[in-house]
């Protein structure tokens, strides 16, 4: 009976060993040195202008004109002197690397957060901080805005959507009403991708922010015109070509009688057909006893004048 019992224990026992070296963890592999070098690559074929190649390394949908080599060639600046300061993950999963590198025209550096993933036996770029389509527009204003001198979007366009690699771009907009401008910034301008911002989130390098408003003469230039309406109103007995529509006397008005024309909200401004036009409402009283105080507006089209002065025409 003892000889069993030993036999039984020291069998017990190499079964529990064998189970134990069997349920062992595998050792985590930490080699990093294939995503180290992908993202060196990618960086090298930006600074050489070589968007299909960098294009390439990644596992993201371009579309073909936002990858063409002539089309980033045209750039403002390429990423310069990349390095890697911080690495987190490996090669088999989770890698994601911070790269520091140059934009002409950006006082401090650039900062981007790289991420890498294998697919099959290739490791691929995935993605990076930022990597999300960039939209111009839609605004209800005239105008289009160029990047890089080929691609051209118009404002008012829906679906503007830009999947740019890292670099800087030039950036024109055009207005041909010659009533806009853009907040903030001159109509050409270089958009860095990614934006350069602070760690308390002061923007340091712009990137493609278009928001268009009306230059600050086309307000008080609109109330003018109109002004000169309405004064030319008042001498036509408040029943003339200038008058409001409202005005639908039977007879002029005596010559003594004058009127006081208050604002009302806006003016409203609109895009229609490529051009604009304005709505400006008032209140009118008159100075005899018999005429009401009446709302009225004037509706026409804006536009400048070959001396850059701003023009209203009624319609």
């Amino acid at each position: 009976m003892k000889i069993r019992s030993r036999v039984a224990a020291a069998v017990a026992t190499g079964v529990g060993l064998v189970g134990l070296v069997g349920c062992a963890a595998a050792p985590i592999d930490t080699d990093d040195s294939g995503s180290i070098a992908l993202v060196e690559e990618f960086f090298a074929d930006l600074e050489a202008g070589k968007a299909s190649e960098a294009a390439a390394l990644t596992s993201m949908d371009f579309g073909e004109e936002f990858v063409d080599d002539d089309f980033y060639r045209a750039s403002a600046a390429f990423p310069t002197d990349a390095r890697i300061v911080e690495t987190s993950g490996y090669d088999a999963a989770a890698f994601s690397a911070i790269v520091e590198f140059t934009l002409e025209g950006a006082d401090v550096p650039a900062t981007l957060e790289v991420r890498t993933t294998r697919e099959g036996d290739e490791l691929k770029i995935s993605g990076w901080r930022g990597d999300s389509a960039i939209a111009i527009g839609p605004f209800p204003a005239a105008g289009t805005v160029t990047v890089n001198d080929r691609l051209e979007y118009v404002l008012a366009a829906e679906d503007n959507r830009l999947t740019l690699l890292p670099g800087a771009y030039s950036v024109e907009y055009d207005d041909p009403t010659g009533l806009l401008q853009l907040s903030g910034r001159d109509a050409a301008f270089t958009a860095y991708v990614p934006e350069i911002v602070t760690a308390n989130g002061e923007v340091l390098a712009a990137g493609f922010q278009v928001v268009p408003t009306f230059m600050p003469d086309v307000e008080p230039g609109l109330y003018e015109a109109v002004g000169q309406l309405q004064a030319a109103c008042a001498e036509e007995g408040f029943i003339g070509p200038s008058c409001p529509a409202e005005f639908t006397w039977d007879e002029p008005f005596d010559g003594s009688v004058t009127a006081e024309w208050f604002r009302g909200p806006g003016p409203e401004i609109r895009l229609v057909d490529g051009g604009y036009q304005a709505t400006a409402n008032y209140q009118v009283r008159f100075s005899n006893d018999t005429a009401p105080v009446m709302t009225v507006s004037y509706t026409g089209t804006i536009g400048r004048d070959a001396s850059g002065a701003v023009t209203f025409t009624r319609l």
